[in-house]
């Protein structure tokens, strides 16, 4: 796709950008939809992008039958995701709601490969995973808070999404022998099918035609852009300019989404929170060290 190491750089600026901007979109899209809805539009949307893509990059569809197992518990866990992360964005900041779950993610897939005996820590990483925790609960105000106001204020559900994606990422990584965009529309195509099974009222559909331009572009975005495009993107990027830097562009997620989250809806942080959001991402920086290229970014 982009064979230049420096035009790979520069467009892989895009990716944390357009993870933010999905945290926009999705805000956007709960004035229109439930999480009910969401979850079936996405993985739809996803699937029937990422077919004519496999197909343009002669990517192999064949998947083996372990693989399919696993992409079952994959849609599973982004099922999870999907409905938390919405949910959150119901009721919560954009800015720092995808500012909190993706400075989650990583801490939670670290804890879960110790507990995995994946990785063996080192003490640079004990004190990255404190000073990391202590930057979460900065952000989510826990010193001032029970749990009424975490649901209320959607930082519960933000947690959930990011655990839900801890654990489609650390599941993900066990796969092998397959393409990632493989996985993403296969993911997708289960994804669909459960949920469409589980929890989907058809009559949803008869309002799709009474929609406006707002709700196509937003659901057309986190679908599409952020969720098929921008990962042929990403896993270009870890190809061309390697997953130590692919990796440090995802740490500009927060930054972005809080700016956003200003700029579309007026959101402003405290300073306590602004501290927890450094201390975070500096943890990021040591986590980032871990062995995590074969595993699914964020958004």
């Amino acid at each position: 796709m982009f064979q230049s190491e420096k035009t790979m750089t520069l467009i892989m600026l895009l990716v944390p950008f357009v993870w933010a901007l999905s945290g926009v979109s999705a805000k956007y899209l709960s004035f229109y939809i439930s999480e009910d809805e969401v979850v079936v539009y996405r993985f739809f949307l996803s699937a029937l992008s990422t077919f004519p893509l496999l197909l343009w990059m002669k990517i192999p569809m064949k998947i083996s039958l372990k693989n399919f197992l696993f992409c079952i518990f994959l849609a599973l866990f982004l099922i999870g995701n999907y409905r938390t992360y919405f949910m959150g964005m119901q009721r919560g900041a954009v800015g720092l709601g995808a500012a909190l779950v993706t400075v989650l993610i990583p801490i939670f897939v670290y804890i879960i490969m110790i507990f995995s005996k994946k990785s063996k820590p080192i003490l640079k990483d004990w004190l990255a995973l404190a000073m990391g925790v202590t930057g979460v609960a900065l952000m989510l105000n826990l010193d001032q808070m029970n749990l009424e106001k975490l649901v209320t204020g959607g930082n519960i559900y933000f947690v959930l999404a990011a655990l839900t994606y801890a654990m489609f990422t650390v599941a993900a990584s066990y796969m092998r022998n397959i393409h990632v965009l493989t996985i993403n529309f296969y993911v997708c195509l289960l994804g669909l099918l459960i949920d469409w099974n589980l929890a989907f009222d058809s009559n949803h559909l008869s309002s799709l035609g009474g929609m406006n331009y707002i709700f196509w572009i937003n659901i057309l975005f986190v679908s599409v852009i952020a969720g098929t495009a921008i990962t042929a993107v990403y896993y270009t990027g870890l190809r061309i300019i390697g997953s130590k830097k692919s990796s440090a562009f995802s740490i500009l997620t927060p930054f972005f989404a809080i700016a956003l989250g200003a700029i579309f809806f007026g959101e402003a942080i405290t300073f306590t929170n602004a501290v927890g959001v450094v201390m975070a991402v500096l943890a990021l920086f040591v986590l980032n060290d871990l062995k995590l290229k074969n595993m699914i970014p964020y958004r």
